[in-house]
């Protein structure tokens, strides 16, 4: 039997004990909707449920410790939140991991450790809420990609080759759904000034930095905005950011002059780097 809930909707949020994940959390907190925080680590996790509890103090939220690779977790986190919470309304597919390593460079396992958690660990909570999504119907789903699933960077063969395959997913996902009423998005940032990309900092390539700086950083409160306004609309394709944009409809609009120019970039990163390597 179906548990008796209150009239607020319930949103699903993956990844939700930092960075995108727990900004999106916090905000729906605050507009009132109940919550299922699904996160690997059990502490960052109920400081997660805790934080977002102290901005709405009556508000329904659970953490669930759940790790999307393994994919009995997850069936097995779907009937717990179903038993307490009911069925979300909303998904947003924030779990993921980066890595900034040339492809020569990346070993089997750390690549397919990418596939595993951002492209199927995403396919993985979507296809176990999906069915009773459509039996309502209604619902959103939105899956958090990258820029870089848009525009293939330097140094980033493995995670843009995630985030690429994700979009792919989710555009055709999109139109499988719609007709039931179901709203596909997909969230693509350039950088975001998270705990995760503060971490990937220490050691990316130089050339990969200096691309980076060029496209800027966002705060994480400039995407949550971004992203909220975005659902409410129902646009399938979420860019926060006016450098992003434009970087995402230059290399759409100019192909050849885009591609042309960023490989003129990367060559003079990299004969910079090296002229400074050689200096020391």
């Amino acid at each position: 039997m179906t548990p008796n809930h209150s009239d607020s909707p319930l949103a699903l949020i993956s990844g939700a004990s930092s960075g995108i994940g727990l900004d999106l959390a916090k905000a729906y907190a605050a507009r009132g909707w109940r919550l299922a925080l699904l996160a690997r680590h059990p502490e960052r996790l109920a400081q997660a449920v805790s934080q977002c509890q102290s901005l709405a103090p009556t508000a329904e939220v659970y953490g669930y410790s759940v790790d999307v690779d393994d994919a009995k977790a997850v069936q097995d986190s779907v009937a717990q939140i179903r038993a307490q919470q009911g069925q979300p309304q909303l998904l947003i597919l924030s779990a993921g991991i980066v890595q900034s390593i040339p492809f020569l460079e990346q070993s089997d396992d750390e690549f397919e450790a990418l596939m595993q958690t951002n492209l199927l660990g995403s396919r993985r909570l979507a296809k176990a809420w999906l069915p009773a999504m459509l039996e309502q119907p209604q619902g959103q789903i939105c899956f958090v990609s990258s820029l870089a699933g848009l525009i293939a960077p330097y140094g980033y063969s493995g995670y843009s080759a995630s985030k690429f395959a994700l979009l792919g997913m989710a555009g055709a996902l999109r139109q499988e759904v719609s007709p039931q009423g179901i709203t596909v998005s997909v969230l693509c940032p350039p950088e975001v000034d998270t705990p995760m990309v503060a971490q990937e900092r220490t050691y990316i390539s130089p050339v990969a930095r200096q691309l980076k700086d060029l496209g800027g950083t966002l705060q994480v409160d400039t995407v949550t905005r971004a992203t909220l306004s975005g659902l409410e609309k129902g646009r399938f394709l979420i860019i926060p950011g006016f450098r992003a944009k434009l970087s995402y409809h230059g290399a759409r609009l100019f192909p050849g002059l885009f591609g042309w120019a960023m490989q003129r970039i990367v060559n003079w990163a990299s004969k910079r780097y090296s002229r400074q390597h050689q200096a020391r």
